[in-house]
């Protein structure tokens, strides 16, 4: 999939993290065709195991991206992101000195059907990977969409679900931007 300029306005980010907080989870649905990104976590361990509800602490992009080349992924600069791949998955990582990514971006390639079904299957590993949280909140959210396009929050993330078709890089792709993020929150 083409890296998707997401062009978000440029300010910091606080250091401050609260995805733990009950924040209800909202969405809405649209046909439009976005892309958008998804995280891993610093571990180096081959399966991260923590449980669904456990609160990881916040990674920043680096550690995110040694976190899935810890997972055997290969990881690659791509103009303003990190992109971290393994066979039709992959994770790209907003670079910069943020607490945690201000923009994490699931792939999974292939017809827009199958690539939603795979993007299902992986978006769990690869929030656990990056320490996103609610992990839980947004893979039940995207198993829900059924490959419908559509928007939530979750936690301090903003979430967005797109399948594009009749590209050079046809797939699904899962976005995270993170709200807290003020300043450098997107590609220039």
């Amino acid at each position: 999939m083409a890296c998707a300029a997401l062009l978000v306005s440029t300010t910091a980010c606080s250091g401050k993290s609260d995805d733990g907080a009950a924040e209800p989870a909202t969405s809405t649905s649209s046909s439009a065709s976005t892309s958008t990104s998804a995280t891993p976590t610093a571990s180096s361990s081959s399966t991260p195991q923590s449980s669904p509800a456990e609160t990881l602490p916040d990674l920043t992009a680096a550690q995110v991206v040694a976190a899935f080349t810890a997972q055997q992924y290969r990881c690659s600069t791509d103009e303003a992101y990190q992109t971290c791949s393994k066979g039709s998955t992959s994770v790209q990582v907003l670079i910069g000195t943020h607490p945690r990514p201000a923009v994490l971006s699931l792939q999974a390639s292939g017809a827009p059907a199958e690539a939603a079904t795979a993007l299902s299957e992986f978006v769990p590993q690869a929030l656990e990977v990056a320490h996103v949280n609610p992990r839980a909140t947004i893979a039940d959210w995207l198993k829900q969409q059924q490959g419908k396009a559509g928007t939530t929050t979750a936690g301090n993330w903003a979430v967005e679900f797109s399948t594009e078709s009749g590209t050079e890089r046809p797939g699904a792709i899962l976005t995270l931007t993170d709200k807290l993020c003020k300043a450098n929150c997107g590609a220039e």
